[in-house]
């Protein structure tokens, strides 16, 4: 059976997943959230990121957000990195790619700006991954081989894990199976050094569709169960998903069709798990394949069209060409030989464009069977030639026996360490016992010193004993004198120590006595000094709200005069005008031009009254909420010159009126800013609200301002914005540099 897929094996960099034991942890991590650090505060924002990775991704890409904004907004650089390098790859597994290289790119000019030659690494090889997604084959080949110098330059061994594994999944894809063979057990010695569990799991995989690819179907199996068992010990359902694919392929080798449908099925089931649309769109046309090979091509034709349509949605390249040769092969079988053509053509073009030697190989024998069944044989002969030719190429007997040489190395590399290692523990032993006797030989002569020097302190002490009793009567009779004195000295001190005691007491009182006093005072200052304080903020918030509410109830009045008033006049005269009409005799079409002329006029004042009035008190914030007024706003500005990108998350619920009103104002006023100030051409708002409070992000690709010389800039504008969130109690941040546009983060508690 031959096969048009195959799996793309490379993997993201940078994440800590988090499996279901650790949910505790999970739960510390939030009620430990704001009595944190700063710092550690965006730390823990990344690691909950992190954490939900695996079970919720909506969450995960909140925290991450989070994350983002918070780093952002306290200049905590690495965390910020760390946050865009997590929410690029939570996009690439929704099949956003757009999304997931524009956050990667933020990553790497981070680490860059930081010096962190490692994350850069990290995020030069997701980018490349993206690409080698997008069909740019030769870019990510590139970038591949720049981060396995720079890793080897630096020593960093996981990025040479990363450079050698996929550079050997790239060779492998477009056919140079020999540079791919050396790449994967390059990557082993390293993985196998550093104990890195992940980058085995991958390489495991690799050798599965090598061994499968020739008919190798023990050594299928072997690294098969290999790669499931890493998976399953590092919890990671996604790859294990892929496992499932692979286990998929190895029992179609067997002949074993049906086992492989479900194994296929019990991959697409954990890939919509886990929201892993690329796997999905990939799972779903190899499910197709393996209907095709049962004669279901009923079923497989509407698998082909299902799997070709989850490609382009996220713009999937690299496995649409063998979704569309597998189509058109499809399409032949039943007869469909027009359309079958055109599938085909679609899927050869993709791989010749992208050197995929797999797919060319299947494309060019389906245009072969196409050539045969309209009767060109010359066509047909000309396909089954270049069919042949890729068939050679990938069943070369030298990369077989490369493969084994190398793997036969390997094996006995790994022994050859077992015995050293061996040979040294016992080497080990063999001192630690030689050891351990010197270190008794020397005790037994410390004995022996001892005894000597116990004997001698012996005779030492007969000769003292002697001197002592002579001494000992003379010191009897000064021991008596001694003791009078004594007596004496003692009586004098119990005197001295009463009357220091007195003093001490009377000195111990007087200073409690003038502490307390201090204490007092300092307590009553601070109560006189909190009263004042709330009383001047009582005024200062009341004073606020009144001005807001005066300012909402200003815009309100103006808008009901321009609308009841001044609109209700312009529609008179409008329709006095449309009366005069029949009634008057123009001397020649001029007039008549400019009286239509005058009847336009009329209109488009009437319009812009309304206009005016209903930005001045729009109805649609009193009766849909904040997310749908700021939709509707940003819906009347022209998206030809500013194109403006929504996105909110957890506004579902109606919040209270004043934080929806200043809310409105504030993105109102700062949407209208980057519009005259700015220069940019596009603006992304998000609107985020979870337990913590509402949080605003509103970035443009401007020209930005300096924020160092901030003050500057403050016009009545910026001081609005300041002074309202000021009023709900929340922060404005804004961030910026010359050239690289404007971000404005806004958090509002709740």
């Amino acid at each position: 059976m031959k096969f048009t897929l195959s799996l793309i094996l490379f993997y993201i960099s940078g994440v800590c997943l988090v499996n279901a034991q650790n949910q505790r942890g999970v739960d510390s991590l939030k009620r430990t959230l704001k009595k944190s650090s700063i710092t550690e505060q965006a730390k823990n924002l990344n690691k909950l990121s992190s954490a939900y990775f695996n079970t919720n991704l909506d969450s995960a890409i909140k925290y991450a957000n989070n994350s983002i904004s918070f780093s952002s907004q306290h200049k905590i650089y690495k965390e910020l990195a760390t946050g865009y390098n997590y929410l690029g790859q939570m996009m690439y597994y929704k099949g956003n790619y757009v999304a997931s290289l524009s956050n990667f790119e933020k990553f790497r000019a981070i680490a860059v700006q930081i010096k962190d030659n490692v994350l850069a690494t990290q995020a030069n090889n997701n980018i490349a991954n993206v690409l080698i997604d997008q069909g740019k084959t030769d870019d990510a080949i590139q970038k591949y081989e720049e981060i396995l110098a720079i890793s080897k330059k630096n020593n960093d061994k996981k990025g040479q894990s990363l450079g050698y594994g996929n550079l050997a999944f790239v060779y492998r894809y477009i056919g140079n199976n020999a540079k791919a063979i050396s790449y994967i057990f390059e990557q082993i010695k390293i993985d196998e050094e550093i104990n890195n569990k992940m980058g085995l799991a991958h390489s495991y995989q690799q050798l599965v569709l090598l061994y499968n690819q020739k008919n190798d179907l023990d050594n299928t199996k072997k690294y098969l169960d290999l790669s499931l068992d890493k998976y399953k010990e590092l919890n990671d359902g996604r790859n294990i998903a892929v496992s499932y694919d692979l286990y998929a392929t190895y029992f179609v080798s067997l002949k074993n069709t049906s086992k492989a449908i479900e194994y296929e099925k019990m991959a697409i089931n954990l890939a919509d798990k886990y929201s892993d649309k690329r796997s999905l769109a990939i799972f779903q046309s190899k499910l197709a394949n393996f209907y095709f090979e049962e004669g279901l091509y009923e079923q497989a034709a509407k698998d082909f069209i299902q799997a070709i349509n989850l490609h382009e949605a996220i713009t999937l390249q690299k496995t649409l060409a063998a979704a569309y040769i597998g189509y058109g092969k499809t399409l032949l079988k039943l007869n469909k030989i027009d359309q079958a053509k055109i599938n085909l053509d679609k899927g050869l073009a993709l791989a010749i464009n992208q050197k995929s030697a797999i797919d060319k190989r299947s494309g060019y024998e389906a245009m072969t069977e196409y050539f045969i069944r309209i009767n060109e044989p010359d066509k047909a002969i000309k396909s089954q030639k270049q069919f042949i030719a890729i068939k050679d190429s990938l069943l070369n007997e030298n990369n077989n026996k490369q493969i084994n040489e190398l793997n036969t190395i390997y094996q006995t590399q790994k022994k050859e360490q077992q015995i050293l290692l061996l040979d040294k523990q016992n080497l080990i032993q063999v001192l630690k016992l030689n050891e351990n006797k010197l270190v008794i030989e020397n005790k037994n002569l410390e004995l022996d010193k001892n005894n000597f020097r116990i004997e001698s302190q012996n005779l030492s002490l007969q000769k003292n004993q002697a001197l002592l009793t002579q001494k000992q009567v003379e010191t009897k009779a000064k021991t008596q004198k001694i003791r009078l004195l004594a007596i004496q000295n003692d009586v004098q001190k119990l005197e001295i120590l009463k009357r220091n005691i007195l003093l001490g007491v009377i000195a111990g009182a007087l200073l409690i006595t003038i502490l307390l006093s201090y204490l007092f005072y300092n307590r009553y200052k601070l109560r006189q000094e909190t009263r004042l304080q709330k009383t001047v903020l009582t005024q200062q918030d009341l004073a606020t709200k009144s001005v807001l509410n005066a300012e909402e109830n200003e815009r309100k009045r103006i808008s009901g005069e321009l609308h009841d008033g001044l609109g209700q006049m312009f529609s008179a005269v409008k329709m006095n005008l449309s009366a005069l009409t029949d009634d008057l005799t123009f001397k020649n079409t001029e007039g008549k031009k400019m009286f239509e002329k005058t009847l336009d006029l009329v209109d488009e004042s009437c319009k812009e009254v309304r206009s005016i009035s209903h930005q001045m008190a729009p109805n649609v914030l009193l009766k849909s909420g904040l997310a749908t007024a700021v939709r509707d706003f940003i819906n009347k500005i022209d998206a030809r010159k500013l194109k403006i990108n929504l996105e909110t998350f957890g506004l579902q619920q109606r919040l209270d009126q004043n934080v929806e009103t200043v809310l409105y104002r504030v993105i109102q006023e700062t949407v209208n800013n980057v519009i005259k100030h700015s220069g940019a051409n596009s603006l992304d708002i998000q609107l985020t609200k979870d337990e913590e409070g509402i949080n605003a992000m509103i970035e443009d690709n401007g020209k930005g301002f300096d924020t160092t010389s901030l003050e500057k800039f403050e016009g009545i504008g910026l001081k609005n914005i300041r002074s309202r969130v000021e009023y709900l109690k929340g922060t404005v941040d804004f961030s910026s540099t010359l050239g690289s546009g404007t971000l404005v983060a806004i958090h509002i508690p709740l």
